[in-house]
C-alpha cells in the first residue's frame, strides 16, 4: 500500500511538471490567458500600493480574502510574478491528479485529464480550481476537523465553493434515502432546480448582498448546446447503466452526474456552466470507471475522440 503511494506522488508530481511547465501553451495557442493577465495586473496594483474595497460580515466572505492574500503574498515574496502563479497550477494539478491517480489507471486518468477545459483551468482559472483541489484534499481527509478547516479555506478562495459543498452533501444524504435508480433522476432535476436558480435567483441575491459578481454571468457566453449535450448524454449513460461497490463511489458519480446535467441546462438558458465540468473532471473520469466492462471501454474512447475534437477548436 505504501509503495502504491509513493507511485502516486511520484506521478502525480512528474505529470503536473509535464502539464505545467513543459507544455507551452501559450505559444501553441498564441495568445496569453485572460485569467492570467488579469491576476498579473492586481498583483502589480496591490503590490504598487493599490487599495481595494474592504467589506465586513458575509460580503467578507463573498470578497474571497483568502486569494486576496496569496496575491499579495506573491507580490512581496517572488520576482517573477507568472513564475509564482505557474507554481499555483503546478499544485493544482498535483492535487487534481492525486486524486484521480487513486481510482483510476494512471493512463487513463493522465490521457483523460489533458483536455481543453482542463487546461484552461489549471492554467488561467487557477482561483476557482485551487479552490475546488482544496475540496479534493478534504474529501480524502480521515480528520472531519482538519476537512472543516479545509473547506473554509477553499470558500475564503472562491466564493462558489459553498455551492459544491451543499451539493455533494444534499447527494451524500439523498443516496441514505432513495436506493433505486431513482437517486440518478432526482440528481438530474437538481441540476435543473440549479441551473434554474442561477438563472433567475443567483442575481438579485448577490445585487441584495452587493457582491461584485453580481450580473457577471450576463455577460459571459453561454456554452452551445450541441456542446454541452454530449456531457448530458453521457451523465445519462452513467446514470443508466454504472454499478458501484460502495456508497461512496455512488456519491461520486451522482456529483458528476449533476455536473455534466447542469452544464447542458444551464446552456439552455443561456449561461456559462462549461467550468462547472471543468472543475468536476475528475469526478467525471472516476465516474465511467464505474461502467460495466464495455461500456467503460467506449465510453473512455469516446471521451478521448471528444478531447481531440475539442483540441481541433481550441488550438
Amino acid at each position: 500500500m505504501k509503495n502504491r503511494s509513493y507511485t502516486l506522488w511520484i506521478f502525480a508530481v512528474l505529470y503536473a511538471f509535464v502539464f505545467v511547465y513543459l507544455i507551452p501553451w501559450t505559444t501553441l495557442l498564441g495568445y496569453e490567458f485572460v485569467d492570467i493577465q488579469n491576476y498579473l495586473d492586481r498583483i502589480i496594483y496591490l503590490y504598487a500600493g493599490g487599495t481595494e474595497s474592504n467589506y465586513t460580515g458575509i460580503q467578507w466572505i463573498l470578497d474571497e480574502p483568502l486569494w486576496k492574500y496569496i496575491i499579495v503574498l506573491i507580490g512581496y515574496t517572488f520576482d517573477d510574478y507568472r513564475m509564482a502563479l505557474y507554481l499555483v497550477s503546478f499544485i493544482i494539478v498535483i492535487g487534481y491528479s492525486s486524486f484521480l491517480f487513486r481510482r483510476v489507471e494512471y493512463t487513463i486518468g493522465m490521457i483523460l485529464l489533458l483536455n481543453p477545459m482542463s487546461i484552461d483551468l489549471f492554467m488561467a482559472q487557477i482561483r476557482s480550481a485551487l479552490a475546488f483541489s482544496l475540496l479534493l484534499i478534504a474529501y480524502d481527509l480521515t480528520s472531519k476537523r482538519w476537512a472543516t478547516v479545509v473547506l473554509i479555506l477553499a470558500s475564503f478562495i472562491h466564493a462558489s465553493m459553498p455551492l459544491f459543498i451543499v451539493i455533494y452533501f444534499l447527494l451524500y444524504h439523498l443516496n441514505q434515502q432513495v436506493e433505486s435508480k431513482k437517486y440518478y433522476l432526482i440528481a438530474i432535476f437538481s441540476a435543473l432546480a440549479i441551473a434554474l436558480f442561477i438563472k433567475f435567483g443567483l442575481d438579485p441575491l448577490l445585487r441584495f448582498l452587493g457582491d461584485r459578481h453580481a450580473g457577471y454571468e450576463n455577460v459571459i457566453e453561454g456554452g452551445s448546446i450541441a456542446y454541452s449535450i454530449v456531457w448530458f448524454m453521457m451523465a445519462v449513460v452513467i446514470a443508466t447503466f454504472a454499478t458501484f461497490d460502495n456508497e461512496d463511489e455512488r456519491v461520486l458519480a451522482g456529483y458528476a452526474i449533476t455536473m455534466m446535467s447542469f452544464f447542458f441546462f444551464a446552456s439552455l438558458f443561456g449561461l456559462f456552466a462549461q467550468r462547472y465540468v471543468a472543475l468536476s473532471m475528475p469526478l467525471i473520469i472516476i465516474a465511467v470507471g464505474y461502467l460495466p466492462k464495455h461500456f467503460k471501454q467506449g465510453t473512455y474512447v469516446a471521451f478521448f475522440a471528444y478531447n481531440l475534437l475539442m483540441f481541433s477548436y481550441w488550438l
